[in-house]
């Protein structure tokens, strides 16, 4: 099993801490196996095997203790006595009222708790105040491109190639193992078909597939456009298609909860605020992207956006998008109190391009770092905005 350090390090650094760790992400981001990762150095640590308690909701045998009493049955008998446990539960959110039994769970038992989840409205509804205050979220991602090469064994010559290969088959890890384009298909398939249908169709209640089919296909046309959901519904009027503001609005919230989606809000540099309107969306996974609406590279610039996106999310920044008067910032990234700004193109050669970019950072009157990242080889740094390649960024070859 291909171990992804980052995460596995953070699971670590938080063991026998109070708090519950609560891992989230998009289905089969590779959270179970990291649970299963985990377990093998708790083993490593010398953990007895008894002292670790997996259950995970996605297999049949569980299908029979989703409520607490016969949860809490369950453990009783598989507790050892005078011993530290560890309970490592996958896919919480099919365990009825989750946050209210895994906090009785974290007060009945000497244990550390670990769990899964796809869908982020397990953090929403009265009953997670019995977790407030009591959890810490690691988000977990579809492998970076540095992972991908890792999973493929690849080495950094033929970057370009491994690159267009990481954009036209995703970043899933089951994909990256093998190199049969019959199972990437039928890989991609089942994450299509359980994610949409699953996670977002019945766990949504949509009834009108084919309007949701027709909204995802646009916001995945449009990444990195801004939008909002009156324009989508007003799109779609023009072409035919009846449907409310408030349905649209309901399918991305429901994409985004399944973590398909990722909204980015902008933010008015000049005014320190939030705006409410005309945000951005990014996909997790341009495979998935290319499954809906095929694979293409007509939008290659909001693509490589979107890369760049997800990337610094990995990294643990909040990203919004900045205005600044008439100028829009592609990213600002913050973490704590550090704060970058960020813009992206896949050239800035040619000096129209150029100059757009850069002006749009140096009219921020502020101290913070500002960065222009383009696949451009040559350096084009300027009056204190510094360049990144795509690559070395993406690599880690670049500190930020």
């Amino acid at each position: 099993m291909m171990r992804r350090a980052r995460y596995l390090k953070k699971m670590i650094q938080y063991r026998d801490n109070e708090f519950v760790k609560v891992m989230t992400g998009v289905r089969r981001s590779g959270k179970s196996s990291l649970l299963s990762l985990f377990k093998d150095y708790l083993l490593e640590q010398g953990v007895s095997n008894e002292c670790i308690l997996e259950i995970n909701y996605e297999k049949y045998m569980f299908d029979d203790i989703k409520d607490s009493k016969k949860l809490h049955e369950y453990i009783k008998r598989k507790i050892v006595n005078g011993s530290r446990m560890y309970f490592l539960v996958d896919e919480v959110q099919e365990l009825e009222n989750w946050a209210k039994v895994i906090n009785s769970l974290r007060v009945s038992f000497d244990a550390d708790i670990y769990v899964t989840g796809s869908n982020s409205r397990m953090f929403l509804g009265e009953h997670l105040t019995y977790l407030s205050g009591r959890y810490v979220e690691i988000k977990i991602f579809p492998l970076s491109f540095k992972e991908f090469l890792q999973f493929k064994s690849y080495k950094d010559n033929d970057i370009e190639e491994h690159f267009n290969e990481y954009l036209r088959v995703g970043s899933f890890p089951a994909v990256s193992l093998t190199d049969q384009q019959e199972l990437i298909e039928a890989i991609l398939s089942g994450l299509f078909d359980s994610i949409f249908t699953r996670d977002i169709i019945l766990r949504g209640r949509i009834r009108d597939e084919g309007a949701f089919y027709k909204v995802a296909k646009f916001i995945f046309e449009n990444i990195g456009n801004n939008t909002s959901a009156n324009a989508i519904k007003n799109t779609m009027i023009s072409n035919g298609h009846k449907i409310t503001s408030d349905t649209v609005d309901n399918y991305l919230k429901l994409m985004c909860d399944a973590h398909m989606l990722y909204q980015c809000e902008r933010y008015d540099i000049r005014g320190k605020e939030r705006l409410k309107t005309n945000g951005k969306y990014y996909v997790v996974d341009t495979g998935l992207r290319n499954k809906l609406i095929g694979y293409r590279q007509s939008n290659l610039g909001h693509i490589i956006e979107n890369i760049v996106f997800l990337q610094l999310l990995r990294q643990d920044y909040e990203v919004t998008v900045g205005k600044n008067m008439s100028y829009e910032v592609d990213f600002i990234a913050t973490k704590g109190n550090k704060r970058l700004y960020f813009q992206v193109s896949l050239t800035a050669l040619e000096s129209t391009t150029y100059n757009r970019e850069i002006n749009a950072l140096l009219k921020i009157n502020d101290q913070y770092p500002k960065y222009l990242i383009t696949m451009d080889k040559i350096d084009l740094s300027k009056e204190g905005v510094i360049h990144l390649n795509l690559y070395d960024f993406l690599l880690g070859k670049s500190v930020i």
